[in-house]
């Protein structure tokens, strides 16, 4: 892989870190994008937007706990990859601004 960074740098005249950062940044931004896309499909199912509005569903008693642990546990997880995407993608705009 490294050759290759090798050839795109020198053929397309741009700096191996900057290549890099464009990389990450497309790669964060289309991991961010499917992980939205799954959250909004669990919560569709139930009816609701996030993690905590699943869990006052589950606590009034609208749907049971053997119904939704799986797509609970999974929309936990979710919103919290999308929480840490976020705030990588925050990291990196400020340094492309520098430019």
């Amino acid at each position: 892989m490294s050759n290759f960074l090798q050839i795109i740098e020198k053929e397309l005249a741009i700096p191996r870190e900057q290549l890099l950062e464009k990389a990450t940044k497309k790669f964060l931004e289309t991991e961010l994008r499917n992980i939205c896309a799954e959250i909004k499909k669990i919560s569709s199912r139930y009816g609701v937007n996030s993690f905590d509005e699943l869990w006052e569903r589950l606590e009034k008693g609208d749907i049971t706990e053997s119904e939704c642990f799986d797509d609970l546990n999974r929309l936990e997880y979710l919103e919290l990859e999308r929480e840490k995407i976020v705030k990588l993608l925050q990291q990196l705009e400020p340094r492309e601004t520098e430019r």
